[in-house]
């Protein structure tokens, strides 16, 4: 779903009210109340800026790479990292399907494996 920053809006300010009303019923004082809305509305605005860049990311390679595409990558540095991947990968399917939890196991299991 898409982030619709007037709804996230809305709730953040019907938060803060809320969140004001307490503080001053607690007898905080309106300078305070204001340096931490100053910071609330910061941490508010980093992450709208966050979640727009993220959702706009996941839409803009959904466009690119549809279901069942295969991507195979131009740069040498890209192929390297997927190759990688797929290395780390292949190990965490058979630790799983051995039933092995950590990796002084897996060296174990490759020893038993490598002497057989």
């Amino acid at each position: 779903m898409a982030y619709n920053n007037g709804r996230e809006n809305r709730k953040w300010l019907i938060w803060k009210e809320a969140e004001e009303k307490i503080l001053r019923e607690h007898g905080v004082d309106e300078t305070t109340i204001e340096k931490i809305r100053i910071d609330d509305r910061a941490d508010f605005n980093s992450n709208r800026r966050f979640y727009h860049w993220t959702n706009n990311f996941g839409e803009y390679i959904e466009g690119i790479f549809p279901k069942g595409t295969d991507y195979k990558p131009t740069s040498p540095l890209m192929k390297e990292e997927l190759r990688k991947l797929d290395e780390i990968t292949a190990q965490v399917r058979y630790m799983s399907k051995h039933k092995i939890s950590t990796l002084s196991d897996l060296q174990a299991d490759r020893e038993k494996n490598r002497l057989k």
